[in-house]
């Protein structure tokens, strides 16, 4: 029976945990909960049938066998740290937080867990990782989102942008991966995780070109839409994603969520089709 504590007790993690006790209560059992907003954590403990224990970060890892992370950017890179330092597997939501610290790369270079990363909204990623273990010559992703799943986003608020009033699609940003998860913290784990992706195929000593990102306010969309374009010598990949928002958080993508828990299907089923 394979132990696991959640670090995230929103949307994500709540459905997460949920999908464990509904599928996978013989393989698996939630012991452990872990969220920043204690009233978050004791709403989950009690629509558990396993009542885990409400827990500090350390403690939830001793006492787990796998972690899943589904908090925040800015808590990823801890747990995973702390996760691969006691040797257990973890699952990693946020990947953003990941890109943005690669302090976990080192360590789980000597760990006997294993570090997951969800495909999130990257359909496709299969074919990106194929194209990314040769020579590399362009890589680009656009993120269209509705307005209102950006509007909190420290980019936005540090201009002041009033996207409400928005009446026609706005490039709001462009740059680098890591420029994009210090600016949309929320919105950018397809970015990150196509980066992670390129980075970790990536052959000895190969060059990789820069990825560009560009974020628009589209008050046109009702879903999230990802075109990932990925150019090397292998082949090219070019695909678009429509993503419908969650219903309970619009800054979540429901694809992201069905990604996790295809992640668990693959953890605790007997087959598993694709890379």
């Amino acid at each position: 029976m394979t132990r696991v504590g959640l670090v995230g007790c929103g949307t994500i993690g709540t459905v997460l945990a949920q999908t464990i006790e509904r599928d996978y209560s013989r393989r698996a059992t939630i012991v452990a909960l872990h969220d920043h907003l204690p009233a978050q954590a004791s709403a989950l403990q009690h629509r558990l049938a396993s009542h885990p224990s409400i827990l500090s970060l350390p403690q939830l890892v001793r006492r787990s066998d796998l972690v899943i992370e589904a908090a925040a950017a800015s808590a990823a890179s801890r747990v995973a740290q702390l996760a691969l330092q006691a040797h257990r597997h973890v699952l990693i939501m946020s990947s953003g937080g990941l890109l943005a610290d690669l302090g976990w790369q080192r360590i789980a270079r000597r760990s006997r867990g294993r570090l997951y990363v969800p495909s999130g909204g990257v359909s496709g990623l299969d074919g990106v990782k194929a194209v990314a273990t040769g020579a590399l010559r362009r890589v680009s992703l656009t993120t269209r989102k509705p307005p209102a799943g950006l509007m909190s986003a420290p980019f936005v608020q540090r201009r002041r942008m009033d996207l409400r009033r928005l009446r026609r699609p706005r490039l709001l940003f462009e740059g680098s991966p890591r420029e994009a998860v210090r600016a949309f913290p929320q919105n950018t784990n397809v970015a990150a995780t196509l980066a992670l992706a390129c980075l970790l195929q990536a052959p000895a000593r190969s060059r990789r070109p820069a990825i560009r990102v560009r974020v628009v306010a589209d008050p046109s969309l009702r879903c999230n839409v990802h075109e990932v374009e990925v150019d090397g010598e292998v082949g090219r990949v070019s695909c678009r994603i429509e993503s419908r928002p969650s219903s309970t958080n619009p800054k979540t993508s429901e694809v992201a969520i069905r990604s996790a828990q295809v992640v668990l299907r693959q953890m605790f089923g007997s087959v598993q089709v694709g890379t």
